[in-house]
C-alpha cells in the first residue's frame, strides 16, 4: 500500500511509477515535485522513478508569486 499524502491510499504493484501515482488523485496534476519516503522527486522524472510499497509520498504543489 502506497499512503499519499495523510489519508489516500493506493495499492503498490510492481513498477508503478510516481506519474501512475499523481494520475490516480486529484490535486496530482498540479505538483512540481514530490518527495517519496522524504526523498524529492522532480516533474521530469516523475515517469521514471518507481514507488516502493509502504511507501509515503507527499504532494509539492507549484506556487507562483511575485
Amino acid at each position: 500500500m502506497i499512503i499519499v499524502g495523510d489519508q489516500i491510499q493506493i495499492p503498490w504493484q510492481a513498477g508503478i511509477t510516481v506519474k501512475d501515482i499523481l494520475d490516480r488523485v486529484p490535486e496530482g496534476q498540479d505538483c512540481a515535485a514530490v518527495r517519496v519516503n522524504g526523498r524529492i522527486v522532480a516533474r521530469p522524472r516523475f515517469d521514471q522513478t518507481t514507488v516502493p510499497d509502504e511507501a509515503t509520498v507527499h504532494l509539492v504543489p507549484m506556487i507562483a508569486g511575485g
